[in-house]
């Protein structure tokens, strides 16, 4: 951090005149900031004790003769503040005509009870934002600390350990980044409690032993630690860590604050940047005047937020090989859209991350703001461009331009497996009560043309060739089932029906056979070619109707108060974060449902691993807007550039660019499952089940059939024997149509059963004139 700049701009302005204790090096680096031609006179003195230096300050105080007399005290320690000040008090050199400006990053921390009626002026600096947050929880934990083990603990902290904590911060950031990197980096480095240098010897000099020694070889690592202190940014108790390329703290701020006759207390008056100089704050509303239009030539610091993907830092090894610094460094919708904005209204801008990492809330107890709300407030930046919400709470105490971006609050849930097809999904096309409907309407069918049949006199037929004929029922139960078996398989049947009645029957059922059919056949190829995804809930009642998937982060209406009373009942459910929150989603196999604004759901369901979506639509509309201080000119000229990027479509190509095109996912999610070539032996596995199902039910019953009627129907016989007893029976008697009653008596016979005989006339246009004998056929 260089330390003399923050002075120049004071120097210019008020022409100090006189220095007491100024080092001559930091003296020589302020001469040579100045402009060469310059009006102000240097006066300085060193003061050889600072604890008894009343002589040396009358001596400076004699010395000029000006009616204004401005000093820079420039001393080393906190302790030397203290003293000189109360001496400046005892000299009397606390007198209006006095202007003190001191170099210590502890100004609000002096005392200056004796300096606040005497009209003189004090200006100085402080490091430490007492309203950061880093800074609070570390004060908190440093409060509560034991004094045993850590000395001092409670007391006040000081920029001195605020920054040696920082410093410390730097040092565990970058070694967890090597050691994350590159785990045994340091293997052979640390041994025998010494340090090696190339695994050789112990130590590292740091100078030459002798004259003629040779330059001392650097650390093996310190190439890499120093390049990795380079890419290390948080934030720490003394505000935003960061380094440039050279090494050089960057992008931090000082406030600078005042004390007089109008400020008894120490009153902030401004800031200074190491890249932007001084900036002053209006007296009444403590708001930087020079931010509030654009026609200024000053920088306008741009607060924003990291949030995927409207801002997001570059990769760290792109930053370093490339230099890359400032805006460079970060990518998304938020550099892109600032870039346009300034393009078209020509300005130059900075962008900062907020210093708390948050949006901006209000403390309900303190009545005080945070976030990117608490800098505009404070004047520490001249506008908030991010995924900032538009609210009534913050349109209170800061103005937005109109909407560049319509979001809403949605639902996401872990994208659920494909489901696979099964044995039985040719069945899918119809669900469960479609099948049962269709095969009670086969059986009423079947058992209704049955009953019509049986009463109809058409149905009824006389059996020919028979002495009495008798009346044979042509569609019997088993007919009639094979007659709707046959429509409905599309077949037909060897009978049809021949009343009116039964035709009726047959006419409906093969028009009801025809619809199914082909509905079925229609429904058939999209269940078989697509594998669908099942999701557990498709809308925001269903999330509230049901209780396995948890789901967390007031309202009027019914179902959302339902849903914010489950998650009050279970605040376990409830994430701290967006990042903890998706993470929840995708660890836990579809049952946390998440509730975040629809562009975080859209850009998470875009990038690897694909596998999370968005349920139904949203729940609420809101927008993000660009935020100023409030009442400032910004506004207006930047609410006209909104709505013109809105009209010409500029903004919805920008979102496309970081939500659409950069998508690392297929639309069906990352793979092309919707859509097949060719079926699988899994979609159609059943039919070929019931088919050998079939075969295998028609074999045993085949086989069990004739093996039934061969023993229980048909007595076995000794066939050879009738046959014979026929023949004999035949050659007795050469007549047609009658038996012998040689044949009758002396004929062979079974011996355990008696046989009829009868002569059978074959049909009389059948000629039977080569056969002699007569046909005999034996009835058991």
């Amino acid at each position: 951090m260089q330390r003399n700049g923050r002075s120049v701009p004071y120097l210019q302005k008020y022409r100090l005149e006189m220095f007491c204790n100024l080092g001559l090096k930091r003296l020589q680096e302020i001469f040579s900031t100045l402009p060469r031609h310059t009006d102000v006179r240097f006066t300085y003195r060193k003061l050889e004790d600072v604890y008894h230096a009343h002589e040396d300050l009358r001596t400076l105080d004699r010395m000029n003769t000006a009616d204004d007399k401005k000093i820079i005290l420039d001393l080393s320690s906190y302790d030397a503040f203290t003293s000189v000040l109360k001496q400046i008090a005892e000299v009397g050199m606390n007198k209006h005509e006095y202007f003190y400006l001191l170099t210590t990053l502890d100004f609000s921390s002096l005392d200056f009870k004796r300096f606040i009626h005497g009209g003189v002026n004090l200006t100085g600096f402080d490091i430490i934002d007492p309203n950061n947050k880093q800074y609070k929880r570390f004060v908190r934990k440093w409060k509560n600390a034991s004094t045993n083990e850590y000395r001092g603990a409670g007391g006040q902290l000081m920029s001195d350990a605020a920054l040696a904590v920082d410093s410390l911060h730097v040092i565990t950031e970058t070694f967890s980044e090597m050691l994350s990197k590159n785990k045994p980096i340091f293997q052979g480095s640390f041994r025998r409690a010494s340090v090696y240098n190339n695994y050789t010897r112990p130590g590292i000099p740091c100078t030459k032993i002798d004259h003629y020694d040779p330059e001392p070889p650097p650390w093996m690592h310190g190439q890499a630690i120093l390049d990795t202190i380079k890419m290390v940014d948080f934030q720490g108790l003394t505000g935003h860590v960061m380094f440039t390329p050279d090494g050089f703290r960057h992008d931090y701020i000082l406030h600078v604050s005042s004390v007089g006759l109008h400020h008894q207390t120490p009153t902030k008056i401004g800031y200074w940047h190491p890249d932007h100089g001084y900036s002053s704050l209006d007296a009444d509303t403590r708001r930087e005047p020079v931010g509030t239009n654009f026609t200024d030539s000053s920088v306008k610091v741009i607060t924003t937020i990291l949030s995927k993907p409207m801002l997001m830092r570059k990769d760290p090894e792109k930053i370093l090989e490339s230099n890359l610094t400032g805006n460079d460094i970060y990518e998304g919708f938020v550099p892109d859209f600032a870039k346009l904005l300034s393009d078209r209204i020509g300005f130059k801008y900075r962008l900062k991350e907020v210093t708390d990492g948050n949006y901006g809330r209000e403390n309900p107890i303190t009545k005080e703001w945070d976030g990117m709300v608490k800098e505009l407030i404070d004047g520490t930046a001249d506008m908030a461009l991010a995924d900032f919400t538009i609210t009534y709470d913050r349109e209170r105490v800061v103005d937005f331009t109109k909407p560049f971006m319509e979001v809403g609050i949605s639902i996401m849930i872990k994208k659920p497996e494909i489901e696979k097809p099964g044995v039985f999904s040719f069945m899918k096309p119809f669900n469960f009560k479609i099948w049962i409907f269709i095969m009670l309407a086969y059986g009423s069918v079947s058992i209704g043309l049955f009953l019509v049949s049986r009463f109809s006199p058409y149905e009824w037929t006389k059996v020919k060739g028979e002495k009495d004929p008798q009346l044979n029922e042509e569609f019997s139960m088993l007919n009639s089932f094979w007659f709707s078996t046959g429509a409905l398989m599309l077949q037909g049947s060897d009978s049809c029906p021949r009343s009116i009645s039964g035709r009726v029957i047959g006419t409906v059922w093969w028009f009801f056979v025809l619809i199914i059919i082909s509905s079925y056949t229609a429904n058939l190829a999209a269940f078989l070619t697509i594998e669908r995804m099942v999701a557990p809930i498709e809308t925001v009642d269903d999330l509230a109707k049901q209780t396995q998937i948890k789901y967390g982060s007031g309202s009027l209406v019914p179902i959302y108060q339902t849903m914010w009373g489950f998650m009050m009942s279970n605040p376990q459910n409830m994430a701290n974060t967006t990042s903890e929150g998706i993470e929840r989603v995708r660890s836990s196999k579809g049952k946390y449902a998440f509730l975040v604004e629809s562009n975080i759901i859209e850009y998470e369901n875009s990038v690897e691993p694909c596998d999370t979506f968005k349920v139904d639509r949203n729940l609420n509309t809101k927008g993000f807007g660009v935020a100023t201080p409030k009442h400032s000119s910004l506004r207006d000229v930047l609410n006209l550039h909104v709505l013109e990027l809105t009209e010409d479509s500029t903004l919805i190509k920008l979102r496309n660019k970081w939500w659409t095109d950069r998508s690392q996912c297929a639309p069906n999610g990352g793979k092309d499952t919707s859509r097949k070539n060719s079926l699988s032996l899994s979609n159609v596995a059943g039919v070929f089940y019931i088919l050998i199902c079939g075969l295998v039910v028609a074999v045993i019953y085949g086989a069990l059939s004739f093996i039934i009627l061969k023993v229980r129907l048909i007595p076995i016989t000794n066939y050879a024997k009738a046959m014979t007893s026929s023949t004999a029976a035949l050659e007795t008697d050469k007549g047609n149509g009658s038996l012998s009653e040689y044949a009758i008596n002396n004929g062979h016979s079974h011996s355990d059963r008696d046989v009829k005989t009868y002569t059978y006339n074959p049909p009389p246009m059948i000629e039977f004139e080569a056969f002699q004998q007569p046909q005999e056929q034996s009835d058991v």
